[in-house]
């Protein structure tokens, strides 16, 4: 766990895939990937984030039921939705989930390089609110 002057750094924890090339995530917020549900308990066990963000792309990252995971966990943390998918059963169960936030991902990039820009403001939204 990082610490910047006595306080802690504002943590971003992402469901998804990790960016292949990090490239302009130089900033003081943490950023950690993880690839499972599980392991996002797991990491939430540790230390909770600022803001959780859930990529929805099934088959390979179901966002809801992480999202679901999330709040057996902690019913109150922040969580964003960042998904392709918008369909109104997607918008039904982010509702049911009480999913914080849901954005839409550009459906001409691939989805890595989405939630890559959605990490990033995220961050930066962090980093202006803790400064």
């Amino acid at each position: 766990m990082s610490e910047t002057i006595g306080a802690v750094t504002p943590q971003i924890l992402a469901y998804g895939p990790p960016p292949d090339d990090p490239e302009g995530m130089e900033s003081d917020v943490e950023v950690r990937y993880v690839g499972s549900s599980r392991e996002m308990v797991e990491a939430l066990t540790n230390r909770t984030p600022q803001l959780l963000i859930c990529l929805h792309a099934p088959p390979r990252y179901d966002g809801i039921e992480a999202v679901k995971a999330i709040r057996r966990f902690d019913a109150s943390a922040p969580v964003v939705l960042a998904t392709n998918l918008q369909s109104t059963m997607v918008n039904l169960q982010a509702m049911q989930t009480k999913v914080t936030w849901s954005v839409q991902l550009p459906t001409d990039r691939p989805i890595e390089d989405g939630l890559f820009d959605v990490v990033t403001d995220a961050g930066q939204w962090l980093e202006d609110e803790h400064c």
